[in-house]
């Protein structure tokens, strides 16, 4: 003898059953995008501030200042009159030596080496000249990944325009759009430097102002011309050499920052479905599709075996039988008070009856 009711096996056939199992994936998925939302630090720089050496926040920090992109202009001379110049003496070294005692390389440029470079003058003046080869050839005997992984992220545009005997020589990496890659022709130099591609790009800060680039060797497979209109994406690392000044395309003599640098690095553009499917985010979908995969399969087996048990017998047996207010017409009614009428007359009879039989009884005599 049970005294515990039995609890019943939940069915998962009913639509509300589905609806709250297609809610319960729907916030599965949702708990793997805020995660993978949550996982980007930027998306909490509003509760806790960008980091002091974030580019972001160096470039908001620069006061606004006003850039100076003319050219120092030559002093005009009389056709009678002569006037010469001592260009600086600076004693470069004959050969370029990169390595330490220790094994390591020496990427730092002594500042007397800079001595006679000076800001805004047009071109390269020949005073000039072995500095830059210097400087090429420091850069061409230097490995590219170790040059990346010792500069600095270059100052704003801005700074570098207004303090550029600050950061005369130093070595820093610029990311910008390159818009003309060409080939120089290059002079006899102390160096043995025999190949010079000469670049303009523009970076994020600097608007329509141009940087210039000179290097040694280029990536394989990156676009040249005059006139690029894809824009490649390129990193720059070289050393910050002066104010170049050149004439613009519109006629005007205008500056801009050189660098000397070994080689551009270049960012072949991706397809777009690899950069879609890129990190987590492939993950999450492919969890995500095998998810409601399962789901849609769990209610199209439902709905199936739904459809299964209204064919089947039981179903039949528990269906309610279809009858209507207009079939009770025909069924005969009874009036309780008739029932229990017959009933008392019933009983008064069998009374009778029964008092009848015991006076016949009495009154009959016994036989000698």
């Amino acid at each position: 003898m049970r005294f515990h009711k039995q609890s019943a096996t939940p069915s998962y056939f009913t639509r509300r059953d589905q609806i709250r199992l297609f809610r319960l994936v729907a916030a599965i998925g949702l708990i793997f995008i805020a995660m993978h939302f949550a996982s980007k630090p930027e998306n909490w720089y509003w509760l806790t501030g960008r980091p002091k050496d974030d580019p972001a926040i160096q470039k908001t920090e620069v006061p606004q200042r006003e850039i100076d992109f003319s050219v120092k202009k030559e002093v005009q001379l009389k056709p009678d009159e002569f006037r010469s110049e001592l260009p600086p003496k600076v004693k470069l070294p004959k050969t370029v030596d990169t390595q330490l005692e220790n094994g390591e390389y020496d990427i730092q440029v002594a500042p007397e080496f800079m001595q006679s470079v000076s800001d805004s003058t047009l071109g390269i003046r020949t005073h000039e000249a072995g500095a830059m080869y210097y400087l090429l050839a420091k850069a061409a005997a230097i490995p590219q990944n170790v040059l990346e992984q010792s500069a600095k992220p270059a100052p704003p545009f801005v700074v570098v325009m207004t303090e550029s005997p600050r950061y005369r020589g130093q070595l820093m990496t610029v990311k910008g759009q390159l818009k003309r890659l060409t080939p120089l022709t290059i002079e006899k130099n102390l160096y043995g430097i025999k190949t010079l591609y000469e670049g303009w790009f523009f970076s994020k800060d600097s608007g329509t102002h141009p940087w210039r680039v000179l290097c040694t060797t280029l990536p394989e497979g990156i676009p040249q011309g005059p006139d690029l209109k894809e824009l490649p994406t390129v990193q720059i690392t070289g050393y910050y050499f002066k104010k170049y000044g050149y004439p613009s395309a519109a006629g005007k003599l205008q500056t801009a920052p050189l660098l000397i640098a070994r080689q551009i690095r270049w960012f072949p553009p991706v397809p777009t479905e690899s950069s879609s499917s890129s990190g987590a985010i492939k993950y999450i979908i492919a969890i995500f599709l095998v998810i409601s995969t399962a789901l849609a399969f769990l209610i199209w087996r439902f709905s199936q075996s739904d459809q299964q048990f209204a064919r089947s017998r039981t179903a039949k047996l528990i269906e309610p039988p279809d009858i209507s207010m207009e079939s009770l017409k025909d069924i005969p009614t009874v009036d309780i008070d008739d029932v229990l009428k017959q009933m008392g007359q019933k009983q008064d009879s069998s009374e009778t009856d029964s008092s009848g039989d015991e006076s016949s009884g009495l009154s009959k005599p016994e036989k000698p």
